[in-house]
């Protein structure tokens, strides 16, 4: 019965709408039409029999309340889901933390006037539904509001408000620069000590707390520790992949070098702008050691959703290492290898114009510097990763922590570097076609070096043996 009843209500809808198409005509079939349409919309029962098309009234009021628990079955998600990589929903520093709780606020409140209006919404359909003999019952006068209820909705409705702006603005000061509280624990005086033969900080600096400049760029981010001396006019930067020590409260300095991008590392901190020309800041903190994953978070030209970075999470002690190792020039390369081969090649094919590489080539300072570029374990804007990922995964789903992180894993690594210097045209498949560019729009091929009028654009072409001298060559520099 139940399926004939859908069927018929099927059929009916569909006189209704042709009749609807034709309603300017005046032909024979659309009069007919017109006429089937009439004879479904106004058809009145007898009161004592309830319309064909109408559920029963437990159904009804059945499915006014399933509805709503259905969709909050469906919208529950298990912990695995709201811990992923990127998840806001997983603070792991005070900055975050008190976003989260920003959030969480207006979610509750939200909860509850949902379950206000929905609540009072159910009952008047309820209440005041049609019922058999509402015919004869006199239409209620309309009325003009009643003030006392006017009032409560309006003080009610500011009473929201400021519900959210006491912690939304309570949550801007304290996220806008490192509090006073936290600056004696986190003055570099207070934990860094350099490592062994370093120079000691002057004392000036030693009562400041770490500051990092963050320099954002199409597309990808490079990061400078001028308190320390990774400086990229010192020829020490570090690109992509941040670092910073555990349980310390670090200062973010946000410039930009060619058009807006957006600062964020949803588990600790996140999102402010870098503007061209303008000076921004933040101040970030994370309380337990690993591998983070941040990316930026304006729209900023073609690779922007390949416009990643990483941060990796360091003990004091560790990150002190991490520093003096950073200052180190690269180690020579064995003579007739395939890495000096790879390292002619490097300079030949003007590699050496854009990267920098610690004790090898020094005149680079527009691109990412390559110095260590085989410890990092991410390539290309951080949208290569160089890690073994099935190690990784079996890691994460063994410690139920995204941060964990294997080694870098040199095959993949090697893989990664010749996918990415030949993704530019200029590196053909098995069937002889181009490949597809890693990052649309990146500038290391087919590029006017600072768009010089009349400059001839470079146009470089890698065989494959010529890339692999020059991944085994980059390999070298840990």
């Amino acid at each position: 019965m139940g399926i004939k009843l859908h069927k018929l209500f099927i059929i009916n809808n569909l006189i209704i709408i042709r009749a609807s198409v034709c309603r300017e005509k005046e032909t024979l079939p659309c009069l007919r039409w017109r006429g089937l349409a009439n004879d479904i919309l106004f058809t009145k029962f007898p009161a004592s029999e309830n319309p064909p098309f109408m559920f029963s009234r437990i159904i009804s009021r059945v499915g006014l309340f399933a509805v709503p628990l259905l969709a909050l079955v469906l919208a529950g998600c298990s912990k695995a889901a709201l811990t992923v990589r990127q998840s806001t929903l997983d603070p792991k520093g005070p900055v975050a933390q008190v976003q989260y709780d920003v959030f969480m606020d207006t979610v509750w409140l939200v909860l509850v006037l949902f379950f206000l209006v929905g609540g009072l919404l159910v009952y008047a359909v309820i209440r005041f539904r049609a019922r058999p003999g509402d015919d004869t019952t006199p239409i209620v006068e309309e009325g003009h509001g009643n003030p006392l209820v006017e009032i409560g909705l309006i003080t009610a409705s500011i009473g929201s408000l400021v519900f959210i702006a006491i912690p939304t603005l309570s949550a801007i000061w304290y996220t806008d620069d490192v509090p006073v509280e936290r600056v004696p624990k986190s003055k570099l005086a207070a934990w860094y000590a350099p490592a062994a033969g370093a120079p000691a900080l002057d004392k000036a600096v030693a009562e400041q707390v770490l500051e990092i400049d963050v320099i954002g760029k199409q597309w990808w981010f490079r990061f400078e520790y001028p308190q320390l001396g990774l400086t990229n006019d010192a020829k020490h930067s570090v690109p992509n992949e941040l670092v910073i020590p555990k349980g310390v409260a670090v200062r973010i300095n946000l410039r930009s070098e060619d058009v807006i991008h957006s600062f964020w590392i949803p588990k600790i901190a996140g999102k402010v702008d870098l503007m061209p020309g303008r000076k921004n800041h933040l101040w970030i903190q994370a309380d337990q050691v690993g591998h983070y994953y941040g990316q930026c978070a304006e729209f900023c030209g073609d690779s922007h959703a390949y416009m990643l970075f990483r941060c990796e999470v360091l003990e004091p002690a560790e990150f002190a290492k991490w520093v003096a190792a950073q200052k180190q020039d690269a180690a020579p390369v064995p003579a007739g290898s395939k890495a000096a081969r790879g390292k002619e090649l490097f300079a030949a094919k003007s590699c050496v114009m854009c990267h920098n590489v610690g004790g090898h080539f020094g005149a680079g300072m527009f691109g990412p510097d390559l110095t260590h570029v085989a410890s990092r374990k991410s390539l290309a804007g951080a949208w290569l990763d160089n890690r073994d990922l099935q190690k990784q995964r079996a890691l994460e789903q063994q410690t139920q922590n995204t941060e964990s992180s294997v080694e870098v894993d040199r095959a993949t690594l090697k893989a990664n570097l010749i996918k990415w210097i030949g993704s530019s045209g200029t590196s053909h498949d098995a069937n002889g076609k181009p490949t597809k560019d890693v990052k649309p729009g990146n500038r290391m091929h087919y590029y006017k070096m600072f768009n010089v009028a009349g400059l001839r654009e470079t146009k470089q072409e890698f065989t494959a043996e010529e890339l692999d001298c020059l991944a085994e060559y980059l390999l070298t520099l840990k």
